[in-house]
């Protein structure tokens, strides 16, 4: 079966658009099955905004103009209602040729039929240049179990640490460090008061320490192991974490990020961990004296942290005939090509190229290569269809701990258990 969109009249003013050299964003109009041999214009769905989607219109409008048929033509869908809106489309026998979406969204959606697997569309030699961290959050297994790509990546984020470089020589490489410095250049009884180091102790800023603490939410087999083989590491993480919490010269919440955030933003703090895609707000906050280096590891263990890495992936709809299939992976092709990666760095976003060369010393490459180390380090954003119940899960295990509700080893007890009874209710408890 193949897709074409709904309205003849919308593919001519599309395609008309498209040859003027603009990339117009379109309405809610669907594709549709039928069955012509020609490809007409792709439909991508993607949520980006600001200036992510200004370049992302820069490079339709590139690959448009080098092509003769199956150009695409962008809609904005906004995330909130993104995935259900798609899930509804391609039950209903329609739904873009494209999307570009989170990574974390793969696993829900190969599970409902919903995207194409890459394996036979994109050749592996091109993948292979891609991070492998990036790949494998594009990664699920089908109906028969095996591994397969349901998306190609085009940009990663992940966490670094921001310092402001006015106030400090170098980075710190360790965390007893990173804590001492923290402490020296704080002045909590300042009116208003001045905050050497500021963390936002959220689940997904602080997850990488679990791992360096050798904590584990899962073992390598899938199955739960947050209560026995990772039970120590992440009754150590706890207790970190709310050391971090209650040391009066550091200004570190898991409860109030808005504090944190508010004092950074204000130029209250001068070292911070945040998301590559921030980096704007520190280049605002600090000019020239920005500073980025990766998270210092863990002096305890002496391992570096392992964050997250998420991903945008581009996706092709199950219902996409042959030939719009073809044109959809030449079109993904294109995004993963130096010659679009390099574009995309260009707007601050980081590319999921790891054979682009970063030589350069303008200030998105030294940025890039501090993210492409810390990436390398990483792990994969969770992109199962449970991801979100076991999120949870954790959050509830720190909010507990944190506030003094439970103990660490009695909140790494209950959320074992929690885990176990809804994603193994037929295995004995350990």
């Amino acid at each position: 079966m193949r897709c074409r969109l709904v309205a003849i009249l919308l593919v001519a003013a599309l395609l008309a658009a498209c040859e003027s050299g603009s990339t117009p964003e379109t309405s809610s109009a669907p594709t549709t099955v039928a069955q012509d041999s020609s490809v007409g214009p792709l439909l991508l769905w993607h949520g980006w905004s600001g200036g992510d989607r200004q370049a992302l219109g820069r490079l339709v409008d590139r690959y448009n103009r080098q092509q003769r048929d199956g150009r695409i033509v962008l809609q904005s869908v906004p995330l909130a209602g993104f995935a259900a809106e798609l899930r509804a489309a391609v039950a209903a026998g329609s739904g873009p040729h494209l999307i570009l979406i989170p990574n974390t969204w793969i696993g829900g959606l190969a599970e409902a039929g919903v995207l194409l697997p890459l394996d036979n569309l994109v050749p592996a030699q091109e993948t292979g240049t891609l991070l492998p961290v990036t790949l494998a959050g594009a990664q699920a297994r089908d109906a028969a179990g095996t591994l397969r790509l349901y998306g190609a990546p085009v940009r990663f984020d992940t966490l670094a640490l921001y310092y402001n470089a006015a106030n400090l020589t170098e980075p710190p490489a360790d965390t007893a460090t990173m804590l001492a410095v923290g402490r020296g250049l704080s002045d909590p009884e300042a009116q208003p008061p001045i905050w050497g180091l500021a963390l936002n102790l959220s689940y997904d800023n602080m997850i990488g320490y679990l791992y360096a603490f050798d904590g584990r939410i899962f073992d390598d087999n899938g199955q739960v192991a947050l209560g026995t083989a990772g039970r120590a590491g992440a009754e150590q993480w706890l207790a970190w974490l709310i050391a971090l919490q209650n040391d009066p010269r550091i200004l570190a919440r898991s409860e109030s990020s808005i504090l944190v955030d508010r004092e950074l933003k204000d130029g209250r703090a001068f070292m911070t961990f945040d998301w590559a895609h921030q980096i704007g707000v520190y280049r605002g906050l600090w000019g020239n004296q920005i500073g980025i280096a990766p998270l210092p590891r863990l002096s305890e263990t002496g391992r570096a942290p392992r964050p997250y890495v998420r991903a945008d992936v581009l996706a092709i709809n199950n219902l996409a005939g042959v030939s719009e299939r073809e044109a959809a992976a030449r079109f993904i092709r294109f995004m993963i090509s130096e010659e679009a990666q390099a574009v995309l760095l260009q707007s601050d976003m980081q590319p999921a190229s790891r054979t682009l060369a970063l030589t350069g010393d303008s200030p998105q490459e030294i940025a890039a290569q501090v993210f492409r180390v810390q990436a390398e380090q990483g792990l994969p954003m969770p992109n199962s269809s449970v991801r979100a119940f076991v999120e949870q899960e954790i959050k509830r295990m720190q909010r507990q701990a944190s506030l003094g509700l439970t103990t660490p080893s009695d909140a790494v007890t209950e959320a074992d258990r929690r885990l176990r009874e809804r994603l193994e209710p037929s295995a004995p408890m350990p």
